[in-house]
């Protein structure tokens, strides 16, 4: 049996068990490429540009599109993303008041593990765990306004998701899968100010507040012929308790909440040739549905269309090369610069290169990487004056997968 070849201390089990305790889940990417979210999920499709929907390539794919394991052999995946995201804002002067302009810098490296196991339970069924990571934040190293006893300006907003998921293939070709979300979410935030009529005021810290919800994702996705994959996928949005104090202040409007949005997907693959396969993901992140971005004075995101575009090539049989382009609308308008400075996920396009060499016949090492080239936000209206830099984004994965 091939469970026989796996090291005692790499079974799926124990990786679960580590990954699932770890704290480095919530060692989640800030300033990241979709809003909140990364460009990609999964080594081998963030190679791609993310391109996913309808081509499950390894035990993450319950991330991407549930029904995808429904195609993933009985294997394990596990994978370490380390982030680095480089930003700059910019504040006018505040004359009234006698501020100058200012200039923030953020260069932050963190990272975090992703990965999953899927078991086939029978022909028509599936059972698996996948894991994500998300999150936004900076942290500028000293104070918004330069006045002696202000604190220095950290926040974060960190997401980690556990997805289990069940696949049915209602024909061979054909597969539904569902998965449940549960989701934990951390907050982080100092040294944010307000101008009111008698001056500057810094609006109170209250360290790192949790919050937690359970959400749910469907997917289906069809074979259409040897060559053709159509998938589609919906997540509903996940509705997370309140994150503490925080709802006294900057979570006031919305409860002291920051639910997860509701998002939906299309996606297709093409076998172009035995060895060259093409894929497309249209992707609808519905940041507008969710209470906090309807803040007239919040960050205000909007909904976000996604468009990526990959291809992989299978050099030899040790070797499968891959390359990707991710594309979209960026959920921040010009308008909103201002209090969206400490949210600088302003990035609409990524480049993506990847790589995976087959050690044997039941396992592989994979690489993948993610460059965001340099974007600005200029301030409009009342954010005349302020702007936002996405200087630089770089996404590195390295991951292991074995079929069991």
């Amino acid at each position: 049996m091939q469970t026989s070849h796996t090291p005692s201390f790499l079974t799926p089990t124990r990786l679960l068990a580590a990954l699932l305790g770890s704290g480095a889940l919530f060692a989640g990417p800030a300033h990241a490429m979709n809003g909140a979210q990364l460009g990609g999920y999964g080594i081998k499709n963030a190679g791609m540009g993310g391109a996913s929907i309808a081509l499950p390539l390894d035990a993450s794919a319950a991330v991407n599109n549930p029904a995808g394991m429904a195609f993933v052999p009985q294997s394990f995946a596990i994978n370490v993303l380390v982030f680095n995201g480089q930003s700059t804002a910019n504040t006018p002067a505040v004359q009234d008041f006698g501020l100058p302009a200012q200039t923030f810098n953020d260069n932050t490296t963190v990272s975090a593990p992703e990965g999953g196991a899927n078991w086939v339970i029978s022909p028509t069924m599936t059972a698996g765990i996948s894991l994500s990571a998300s999150g936004a934040g900076v942290d500028f190293g000293k104070s918004l306004l330069p006045i002696p006893g202000y604190s220095k300006v950290q926040a974060s907003q960190k997401v980690a998701e556990i997805i289990p998921s069940i696949t049915w293939k209602v024909q061979p070709n054909l597969a539904l899968g569902m998965s449940v979300n549960f989701a934990t979410q951390q907050l982080n935030s100092q040294g944010l100010v307000v101008l009111t009529p008698t001056g500057p005021a810094e609006i109170p810290g209250y360290g790192t507040q949790t919050a937690n919800g359970i959400g749910a994702r469907l997917g289906v996705l069809w074979q259409a012929s040897p060559e053709l994959s159509l998938g589609a996928t919906y997540k509903f949005k996940t509705n997370m308790s309140q994150l503490g104090d925080y709802a006294k202040d900057i979570l006031a409007y919305s409860d002291g909440k920051i639910d997860i949005p509701s998002e939906y997907g299309l996606g297709l693959a093409w076998k172009v040739s035995s060895t060259v396969t093409m894929a497309a993901d249209y992707l609808l992140i519905e940041y507008g549905g969710v209470k906090v971005n309807q803040d007239p004075a919040g960050q205000g995101w909007k909904d976000q269309q996604v468009l990526r575009l990959g291809a992989s090539w299978e050099l030899d049989p040790s070797w499968t090369l891959r390359g990707g382009v991710s594309t979209n609308t960026r959920q921040i308008e010009s308008d909103r610069a201002k209090p969206n400075i400490t949210s600088p996920a302003v990035s609409n396009l990524a480049i993506t290169a990847g790589a995976t060499f087959k050690l044997d016949k039941t396992s592989d090492l994979s690489f993948s990487l993610e460059g965001n080239p340099t974007t600005t936000l200029d301030g409009t209206g009342s954010s005349a004056g302020y702007s936002i830099t996405g200087n630089r984004v770089t996404v590195v994965r390295l991951g292991y997968q074995r079929s069991f």
